[in-house]
């Protein structure tokens, strides 16, 4: 008997219920093998489905585009105390000759 093994589960972002076919393995029996087709033997196919819970394509591109820089928060927040302080870095020194 062949085995087929695919991997369901569903996204932990948006909860859609997914499919992994990139993952989905065909194992076949000696008998397929003999005949040089998968499925083709006696017993059939077994269909054995894996609990895989992964990020979907869509999920998994909009978290890759918030890793990068988040804007100008921090740079904005430094020029305020930059200009709060006369000018002045406060982590820097100043000159006194």
């Amino acid at each position: 008997m062949c085995r087929l093994v695919v991997f369901k589960g569903t996204c932990p972002h948006c909860s859609d219920t997914f499919t992994w076919d990139e993952l989905t393995q065909e194992l076949s029996c000696l008998e397929a093998k003999n005949n040089g087709t998968f499925g083709l033997c006696k017993e059939g196919t077994l269909v054995d489905e894996k609990e895989h819970d992964q990020e979907c394509d869509a999920c998994a591109a909009e978290l890759e585009a918030d890793e990068g820089y988040a804007g100008g928060t921090d740079d904005a927040l430094e020029a305020l105390e930059f200009a709060g302080a006369g000018g002045k870095h406060k982590n820097k020194k100043q000159r006194t000759s």
